[in-house]
């Protein structure tokens, strides 16, 4: 026997669930609504079932009430979540050890290298001394001693306006060096004469050296003007 209303007085009388032409005025259905509101507010959920059961009434038709009274199903709580556990916190990471400058370079295939002007000019006049004692081969030891190639060095030395040594200038150079007296003695009027012989061909030499340039830069200008 399940509780049941009919006439709008609670009976006692059977009803099963899928009874039909049963009436229920909008009373009995508040009062079965609200059956279920406070089964779900005690209990969470099961109000419908409940209802069911104790009113003999359909889910379904349970269901249509519910929904047409604008009362939502009630869902089961969600199981509050357990806190995580904190992270322990990472080990700070050593600072890397700062690396030592690498010392500059100046090679002759190093890109972005700038001279000064004081350094070009060291290379120019290493680049002129060298070939006043030895005849020619400056550009050469020039660019073994500062590490720059010939290439930059013939630009530097023709941007100055040094010309390279004349064959000829060189021979004469050379002959200078090479020369030695044709008598030695060993007193010393002898030393002081032979000493005046290489004076005098050191003259020589340097006066065959200037009418060699001078005669090569009358060509010179003939050739240009030439062009």
């Amino acid at each position: 026997m399940v509780a049941s209303y009919a006439g709008g007085v609670m009976s006692t009388k059977s009803k099963k669930a899928g009874s039909t032409g049963v009436r229920y005025s909008d009373a009995q259905k508040q009062d079965v609504i609200k059956f279920i509101t406070d089964y779900n507010t005690k209990n969470g959920r099961g109000g419908q079932s409940a209802a069911a059961k104790k009113f003999g009434i359909t889910q379904l038709t349970l269901s249509a009430w519910l929904k047409k009274a604008g009362v939502k199903k009630s869902k089961a709580p969600k199981a509050a979540k357990a806190p995580k556990a904190a992270k322990a916190p990472k080990a700070a990471k050593a600072p890397k050890a700062a690396k030592a400058p690498k010392a500059a370079k100046k090679s002759a295939s190093s890109k972005g290298v700038r001279y000064s002007p004081e350094e070009k000019q060291s290379v120019i006049d290493f680049v002129n001394d060298w070939n006043a004692k030895k005849g020619r081969g400056g550009q050469s030891r020039a660019a073994a001693k500062f590490k720059i190639s010939v290439l930059t060095v013939s630009s530097w030395l023709k941007k100055a306006g040094v010309k390279a040594p004349k064959k000829g200038a060189v021979q004469a150079v050379q002959a200078a060096k090479v020369a030695k007296p044709t008598v030695v003695s060993s007193g010393l009027g002898s030393k002081v004469s032979s000493l005046l012989q290489v004076s005098d061909q050191i003259r020589k030499a340097e006066s065959d050296l200037q009418q060699l340039r001078a005669k090569y830069d009358s060509l010179a200008a003939s050739v240009r003007a030439s062009l």
